[in-house]
Formats: structure tokens, sequence, C-alpha cells
């Protein structure tokens, strides 16, 4: 009985030494936008994350499958999680959003697949993930501005940038 009590003793104390000495924190992604006249979808799929942190430089994080969202109507009360994503914590500087496909549901037309101008909307602005703390960061593309329906071409405009937490 007292072998058995040390041992959960003991299997504590590691979890509460792990959690106290641990320097990570979380950030939870998600991403929204305006509706725009005439588009009834806009189909984002994101493959990747990259965050540049000031004492570790780049770093990627793949989500574990493509994820597609459409992003359209959703506002800064209904954004849709992207991911969630453990990390260091420290001061982020700049984000990559990689992007793999846009298809835009134009009214009349159907959908119709963009090309597009960068695989990756670039976003420059700090943000401070504090350890054993979750910041939710949300990403409003500017589709009016990202979309140009003449030429078929998507080039990731990033309209506002919110930090919660």
């Amino acid at each position: 009985m007292a072998i058995i009590s040390v041992v959960i003793i003991l299997i504590i104390g590691v979890i509460f030494a792990s959690f106290m000495f641990s320097n990570n924190g979380n950030l939870a992604l998600k991403v929204a936008d305006q509706p725009m006249p005439g588009i009834s979808a806009v189909y984002i799929t994101f493959t990747e994350v990259a965050l540049h942190g000031n004492q570790s430089g780049w770093t990627y994080y793949n989500l574990s499958s493509p994820v597609t969202i459409n992003i359209l109507g959703l506002t800064i009360n209904n954004a849709s999680l992207l991911t969630n994503i453990s990390l260091s914590a420290q001061k982020y500087t700049m984000m990559r959003l990689y992007i793999s496909s846009v298809t835009v549901n134009i009214v009349g037309m159907g959908n119709i697949s963009f090309k597009l101008s960068s695989p990756f909307a670039f976003i420059n602005h700090p943000i401070n993930i504090p350890a054993h703390k979750t910041v939710t960061v949300i990403i409003d593309f500017s589709i009016q501005q990202s979309l140009n329906l003449q030429s078929r071409m998507f080039t990731p405009y990033i309209g506002t940038f919110i930090v919660q937490g």
C-alpha cells in the first residue's frame, strides 16, 4: 500500500513539475470575412501556418490535413477556427497562412477556381504568447480587395487582425 502511495505521489509530482516548468502557450487561430455582392461563397484551403518568433525564428506548423473554410459572411463574432497550436511562449512578429486553393461561388456562374498570386497570406503584427495561456487571433480577410473577378486571381489581403487574450 505504501508503494502505491509513493508511486501516485511521484506521478502527480512529475505532472505538476512538467506543467510548471513548461514554457508553452496556445494559439487559437480563426478566420473570417464580410459578405460581397454577387459572391455566395469563398472556399479557402489552408495547409500550414508559419510563425516568426523573436527567439525561435520561423517555425512551421502543418495542419493535420488541409482545412477548407467558406470564410464569406463569417464575422469576428462567428469566425471559424482554423487550428489550435501549442507553441513556445514568446513574442511572435510575423505569420504566414499557407493557402493551396481558392474556389469562389459567383452568383449565376457557380464555383470557379481562382489562381493564387501568393502561396500564403502574410501578416506583420506582434502576438505575445504567454506560458500556460491561450491567445485567440482572428484574421479577417478583405475579400473585396483579395478577389480579382476578371482575371480570376486571389491575392490574400488581410483587412483586420484581432488579438484576444
